[in-house]
């Protein structure tokens, strides 16, 4: 089948840059440990997995055009290689979280290093965060829950960041010059709208946080609201993708 060899394909071509990646990033964190333990003073770290989030969103950027040419001149199918590639972005996604995770419970141990999770849905939730990490008032929740609960949240973010950046690469793709200006542009105007409608209409503004904050479970701590969410946007933004690429030709 068409779509597993795509899948394995896409798992292939990300190992040597997730191993660059993580290179890095290891690199750092030891980097921060040294500088901790040499200055005397407290360093801290706060939602360093966001680099993980980062990386995978230009993975996507990056995972369309030259994988495109290639498949097809395979004669793999526009729909194999959309669902080889998106499926293979989740044993990625996830197996980045896990990564993460191991990586800052074993920073913990050496300097505070809360993750988006903790500040978020975890112990953290209250006034003076950061305040209380550098006095180090602040103890990490190693709950089986806690452990469970963010891997799960960072995996659906990595596979929401990897699905925004493959959809807006093959927008650019399918786009002329005039058109990539427009989408360019689109976010500031949206931006720009969104404020004169809140001037107008200052209730608009209350009820879209009240929203927010409802579908990502920040008023109830409750990280299974965004979970879901997440896995919402990226199921969404996998059929636009599909969509999009029903008749994408070669350029």
């Amino acid at each position: 089948m068409k779509i597993k060899s795509v899948f394995k394909y896409s798992l292939t071509n990300m190992v040597k840059s997730i191993g660059a990646f993580y290179g890095i990033f290891i690199s750092v964190c030891i980097l921060l440990i040294i500088l901790a333990n040499s200055s005397g003073g407290t360093v801290s770290s706060s939602g360093v997995e966001l680099s993980s989030a980062i990386f995978i969103f230009i993975a996507g950027l990056n995972s369309f055009k030259e994988n495109f040419y290639f498949m097809k001149s395979n004669n793999v199918s526009r729909r194999d290689f959309l669902y080889g590639t998106i499926l293979s972005m989740i044993p990625i996604a996830f197996g980045m979280s896990f990564i993460d995770v191991i990586i800052n419970r074993i920073q913990n141990i050496f300097i505070s290093s809360p993750t988006n999770y903790d500040m978020i849905y975890g112990n953290m939730r209250t006034l003076g965060i950061m305040t209380e990490v550098n006095k180090g008032i602040w103890v990490q929740n190693n709950s089986i829950e806690t452990l469970l609960n963010t891997f799960l949240f960072q995996g659906v973010v990595y596979a929401f960041a990897f699905a925004l950046g493959f959809v807006i690469t093959i927008l650019y793709y399918k786009s002329n010059k005039l058109t990539k200006v427009i989408i360019s542009v689109a976010p500031v105007a949206l931006i720009v709208l969104l404020n004169l409608i809140i001037d107008i209409y200052p209730g608009i503004l209350s009820g879209g946080i009240k929203f927010i904050q409802f579908i990502f479970g920040w008023n109830t701590l409750n990280p299974y609201a965004a979970i879901l969410t997440f896995i919402i946007s990226f199921i969404s933004l996998s059929l636009i993708a599909r969509l999009l690429t029903k008749k994408v030709v070669l350029k």
